[in-house]
């Protein structure tokens, strides 16, 4: 059976803590759905202090509705940890992103799959969404043209099947349906773009395969802003 590829569950985790902080959803109906999204009951946590040893979703979620700001995304890969600091990066599984709570708390994933909230000073930041769609189309569009005239080659077999298996569960029933295609677009975008920095090749030129290679990581970078863009779903 193939992988099935999804968000990665940090972003849907920030769309409904930020759906409902706005209102869109209860905070029952929010914590509900990190309980099942995480498939965990109960939160572990480093805090000591009161106001932030939160051990369960609900209260999780209550935190998120009384702070300042809205919690951000981040998704930290090899060569850019998108704020988190290295010693937190050594906790993590980074294919899950990590949530930004405040400026001094985070949700993550650990290497045994519990979420848990840590206490550590981070650099995420707010990504906005107009900002984040416009440079992945702009991004796609120069992308279209260098690489058809690339006379490249390669195996699309790997990244049809990838696409296949992606699904797009559990989102927010407050969001729109534009910004369900947002997200999905910078989703699909990502396989087919590490697909074919696998499977595709530029023969008989290094300089265009390098081009290739370079065109290709832009589109990624992009598709990860927009995955990161949860503040203004």
């Amino acid at each position: 059976m193939s992988h099935e590829h999804a968000f990665p569950p940090a972003v849907v985790l920030g769309l409904w803590l930020n759906a409902a902080r706005s209102g869109s959803v209860s905070p029952t109906d929010a914590a509900n759905a990190l309980e099942s999204l995480t498939h965990q009951i109960d939160l572990t946590t480093d805090a000591v202090d009161s106001s932030t040893n939160i051990t369960t979703w609900l209260g999780l979620v209550e935190l998120v509705k009384s702070a300042n700001q809205p919690v951000a995304i981040a998704l930290p890969i090899d060569g850019d940890p998108a704020g988190i600091p290295s010693s937190v990066l050594a906790l993590l599984l980074r294919e899950s992103g990590v949530v930004a709570i405040d400026s001094d708390l985070l949700l993550l994933q650990q290497s045994d799959e519990s979420w848990r909230l840590q206490t550590a000073h981070h650099k995420v930041i707010h990504y906005d969404l107009s900002q984040t769609r416009r440079n992945l189309t702009d991004h796609l569009a120069l992308a279209t043209k260098q690489l058809s005239a690339s006379d490249l080659i390669g195996d699309e077999s790997e990244i049809l099947e990838a696409l296949e298996s992606f699904r797009s569960l559990h989102l927010p029933p407050s969001l729109t349906k534009r910004s369900v295609d947002t997200l999905e677009l910078a989703s699909r975008v990502m396989i087919i773009a590490s697909g074919a920095i696998k499977s595709t090749t530029a023969l008989h030129s290094p300089s265009i395969d390098r081009q290739r290679v370079q065109v290709l990581q832009s589109l990624i970078t992009e598709s990860r802003a927009v995955l990161q863009s949860v503040v203004t779903f």
